[in-house]
């Protein structure tokens, strides 16, 4: 049996300013879901939210980009878009870029991350995965988490103790500033070619970590990741892209405390902020919770499922985030923040270049470059008055 997991998320509306959707808005897209899973559309699925970002998290077996999905995925958004607007709500269809997408969302404006697989294989007698889903920050925010889970046995033991880990993966990075109806990528393999991927991802802004890929079964698909740029289907700033990620795990693949290791030790800093503005520490947090801190920190939230035999997940799921153990990490990434945000606007503390490019800081700085003046030497300018005095008295 073919299943596909696909996660598609979007800001289509949040109460009080870019906090959380509402009560409403939320309980729209469950009961379409539901509606759906009764209806034969989708195997399972259900509704969360992370910031003002609605997911949805669903099993089908239509194959990833398949139109009835991806159309389902596109009316709750719609739906839960007009409840924002009768409530006025903020933002209401910010993520929906495009007045309808042609049978596909990636590139539409929400976040999409799928993987198909045949489920249950005599060599993956059991089926776990992970949702994260980030908010207030680009694609990139996952480039060192999976770098360091798939790549570093400084934290991820797996590497060494695993024969099948051991052998590797491959690695698709995308160039995100490619424009085009194709996208530009490149498949790397890890061992092998780990400095390379690490010249690449460290430009969070430009490439990140698409896929990954087992090397003992090329067929599976371990990790998904949403890595389409807003501003570039948009071509203006229009809220950062808040992207989700898929990741299988256990047997073949790495375990769960792999995967969050990196997220609890490195409190890693990346774009985004209010208004995308600023590069901040990433902050771990429970699933279903508004943004409210100071500065609004860039955020991540992390899901465990178990799926049975017939595509359905387990009756509940693990918030890897949620629990005691990842309080110490909020305290120490908001320690960081509060560091960051003593030096407001100048040098690291703000964000790239690039990403500045799609802000209004673009314009004033236009606008000042255009009233610049060329300054001459005062005692060339001094020597060139003098000479042409002395040429005014001595004539040939």
């Amino acid at each position: 049996m073919r299943v596909t997991l696909s996660v598609i998320k979007a800001d289509v509306g949040s109460v009080g300013g870019h906090t959380m959707p509402s009560a409403a808005m939320v309980g729209r897209a469950k009961q379409l879901v539901a509606d759906a899973v009764k209806k034969g559309l989708l195997l399972d699925g259900m509704v969360t939210y992370t910031g003002d970002d609605i997911a949805l998290i669903m099993s089908h077996q239509h194959g990833t980009a398949a139109a009835p999905v991806h159309n389902f995925a596109w009316d709750v958004f719609l739906q839960a878009t007009a409840i924002a607007r009768s409530e006025g709500n903020y933002g209401a269809g910010q993520d929906l870029l495009v007045d309808a997408p042609s049978g596909n969302v990636r590139g539409a404006g929400p976040a999409v991350a799928e993987i198909s697989f045949e489920l249950l294989p005599k060599h993956r007698p059991a089926e776990a995965f992970m949702v994260f889903a980030a908010d207030k920050c680009a694609p990139g925010a996952y480039n060192l988490p999976l770098y360091l889970s798939f790549c570093d046995p400084m934290h991820n033991g797996g590497l060494l103790l695993s024969p099948v880990l051991h052998k590797g993966f491959t690695v698709t990075v995308i160039d995100m500033d490619h424009r085009g109806k194709e996208d530009r990528v490149i498949k790397l393999n890890i061992p092998e070619q780990v400095w390379d991927l690490a010249a690449l991802i460290r430009d969070e802004d430009r490439f990140a970590i698409e896929a990954i890929h087992s090397r003992v079964h090329p067929d599976e698909q371990i990790v998904s990741v949403a890595a389409t740029r807003l501003h570039n289907v948009a071509g203006k700033y229009t809220g950062k892209d808040d992207p989700v990620a898929l990741v299988r795990v256990q047997s073949l693949f790495p375990a769960p405390e792999e995967l969050v290791e990196p997220w609890a030790t490195i409190h890693q800093i990346v774009t985004g902020d209010c208004r995308g503005s600023h590069n901040m520490p990433i902050m771990p947090t429970a699933i279903n919770q508004a943004v409210t801190g100071p500065y609004c920190l860039p955020i991540v939230s992390s899901l465990g499922f178990s799926l049975n035999k017939e595509g359905k997940f387990s009756s509940n799921y693990v918030d890897f985030f949620g629990g005691e153990a990842f309080d110490y990490v909020r305290h120490k990434v908001q320690e960081k923040a509060v560091d960051f945000r003593r030096q407001g606007f100048f040098g690291v503390a703000m964000a790239s270049k690039t990403e500045l490019a799609y802000t209004g800081l673009t314009d004033t700085l236009t606008a000042l470059d255009k009233k610049f003046e060329m300054r001459r030497d005062d005692a060339a300018v001094s020597k060139e008055s003098r000479k042409a005095s002395k040429d005014a008295k001595d004539p040939d």
